[in-house]
């Protein structure tokens, strides 16, 4: 996601802060917590599993979780840096992350320069995924490719495993590594693509609805920022339905907030 805001709010406690290529990024404790509620390694599917295989899948799945949140999100401070002169600093909070600039210094942009800018976060994130998949096609891993589902949803899907560097010989530590890098690799793989097709669909906050937004405003004028709330609130609504259906009580919850936030915006407007 991305926006504008000509003030910044003091970070909560516990907030880590750094810089990466001049954009200033905080990353909130509430960031961690929640990779970890959608880590599969702390399912009782695998409390049989190695201790020492679970911490580093753990581990390797939170690298994953930050590093693709990080390449979406400095695709939205690039763009906006490039196309605008923005000063853009990053937050990773929660269910995600926001890049935000002050209005102040930056020139506002119009509908292609938002159009523009909310592409640039998605595609960033699939394109390093999709460019990490040839690399390793290229060195002759094996792939899997198929569907995946996050809950009820469908999603294209693809793994490689790292088996050709499992000699009899390898050590112990070596083992280790090798698994800890390909379930990192293949967690990369998957959040790439499946966060970044998510973040496509036109409902609003996300990007997808930034996008939905930008193209019937270029069409229809004001009334096309109606259309694309009510589009909001039809894909929102409609999956907060299926997942209900299918007992996915967490994604229908999370789809329920963005219809509530769409229907909101259709009352005001």
């Amino acid at each position: 996601m991305f926006g504008n805001t000509g003030e910044f709010s003091l970070p909560p406690r516990g907030t880590v802060t750094l810089r990466l290529a001049g954009v200033p990024i905080q990353i909130q404790p509430f960031f961690w917590l929640v990779a970890l509620f959608f880590s599969p390694f702390l399912t009782p599917n695998h409390s049989e599993a190695d201790s020492r295989i679970l911490f580093l899948g753990l581990v390797a799945w939170i690298a994953a979780w930050l590093l693709n949140f990080l390449i979406h999100e400095l695709g939205h401070a690039f763009s906006a840096r490039f196309l605008y002169g923005a000063r853009p600093r990053i937050v990773l909070f929660g269910f995600g992350g926001v890049t935000l600039w002050n209005p102040l210094y930056t020139r506002v942009p119009g509908r292609r320069g938002r159009l523009l800018i909310a592409l640039a976060g998605p595609g960033a994130e699939i394109a390093a995924a999709l460019l990490l998949a040839g690399i390793l096609f290229v060195c002759g891993l094996p792939m899997t490719a198929g569907w995946n589902s996050f809950g009820p949803i469908p999603v294209p899907s693809l793994s490689f495993s790292l088996e050709p560097f499992l000699a009899e010989s390898v050590s112990a530590a070596g083992f280790l590594g090798i698994v800890t890098l390909e379930i990192f690799l293949n967690s990369f793989l998957w959040m790439g693509i499946f966060w970044g097709i998510l973040n496509l669909l036109p409902i609003d906050p996300l990007d997808g609805g930034h996008i939905a937004s930008a193209l019937f405003g270029s069409l229809f004028s004001r009334r096309g920022e109606i259309f694309a709330d009510a589009l909001s609130l039809l894909f929102a609504g409609g999956l907060a339905v299926y997942c209900l259906a299918e007992r996915n009580f967490f994604m229908a919850f999370f789809f329920g907030l963005f219809a509530h936030h769409s229907w909101g915006k259709l009352r005001i407007a």
